[in-house]
C-alpha cells in the first residue's frame, strides 16, 4: 500500500499546471498508483474552476479562499493503494504511461551508467534544464552510495522496495528529501528496485572513491 504522498502544495500546483516539468512528471507517476491522490487532484481541478468563475478576470486565487481549498484537501483521508494491473518486469509497458515515451520500448535499451556492481542510473530528457531527471536501478540487496543532498530530490518508486534510516518504501511512494539530508537507500533482498528521481541540485557522495569514479564517468560522457 502506498504510504507516502505529495503534500497539498504539490497537488495544488500540479492541478494548476504550475509545477516544473520534472516535478510534474513525478506527481503524475505517483497518481498512476494512488487513487486517493487522483481523487484529490480531480477535486482541486473542479474547485479551482469554481473559484476562477467566481473571481474577477484579474483577481488572483489567494487569501482565505486558497487557504480553505488547501485545508479541505489536507484534511481528506488518504486512500493510497497500488493501481491494479501494475507488473514488475523490464518492459516499459508495465510502467506508468507518463514514462513510456521517455524510456523507449524496453528498459534494457536505455543508456545506463553503472556505479559499482549493483547500482546504475539513466538520465531522462524531459526538457527541464534546471533539474536532473533520472531512472535509478538498484539490484536486489544493493544500495545507492551514501550521499548528501545539496537541494531537493523527489523519488517515486516504480518497482520493488528500498529502505533507508527513515523507513521502508514501496511501489507508488512519493519521497521528498531536502537540502542537507543524507541517506543510503538499500533495495530489498528479494527484488530489484526501480525509481524515478528528480533533483534540483547535484548530490555529494560520501565515499571519495565513488566521487572519483563519477568524475571519470562524466569525463567519458563529455568526450
Amino acid at each position: 500500500m502506498v504510504r507516502f504522498h505529495p503534500d497539498a502544495r504539490f497537488l495544488t500546483d500540479y492541478a494548476a499546471g504550475s509545477l516544473p516539468v520534472s516535478q510534474a512528471l513525478c506527481v503524475a507517476t505517483h497518481l498512476h498508483y494512488c487513487p486517493g491522490c487522483r481523487l484529490r487532484v480531480g477535486e482541486l481541478t473542479e474547485l479551482g474552476a469554481e473559484l476562477f468563475m467566481q473571481q474577477q478576470p484579474a483577481a488572483a486565487v489567494d487569501g482565505p479562499s486558497f487557504e480553505k481549498l488547501l485545508t479541505r484537501i489536507a484534511t481528506r483521508p488518504a486512500m493510497g493503494t497500488p493501481q491494479a494491473g501494475a507488473t514488475n518486469d523490464s518492459k516499459v509497458s508495465s510502467l506508468p504511461r507518463t514514462l513510456h515515451k521517455l524510456a523507449g520500448a524496453n528498459l534494457e535499451k536505455v543508456k545506463w551508467n553503472k556505479v559499482g556492481s549493483k547500482f546504475r542510473y539513466a538520465s531522462l530528457n524531459v526538457g527541464d534544464r534546471a533539474r536532473e531527471t533520472s531512472l535509478l536501478d538498484i539490484k536486489a540487496g544493493g544500495s545507492v552510495p551514501h550521499h548528501r543532498h545539496q537541494g531537493d530530490e523527489i523519488t517515486v518508486l516504480l518497482k520493488g522496495s528500498f529502505s533507508d534510516q527513515e523507513g521502508k518504501y514501496v511501489v507508488g511512494d512519493f519521497i521528498v528529501r531536502t537540502k542537507g539530508e543524507t541517506h543510503r537507500p538499500v533495495a530489498s533482498q528479494d527484488q530489484d528496485c526501480l525509481c524515478l528521481a528528480a533533483l534540483d541540485a547535484p548530490i555529494v557522495m560520501s565515499n571519495w572513491l565513488v566521487r572519483l569514479g563519477l568524475r571519470l564517468l562524466n569525463r567519458q560522457k563529455a568526450a
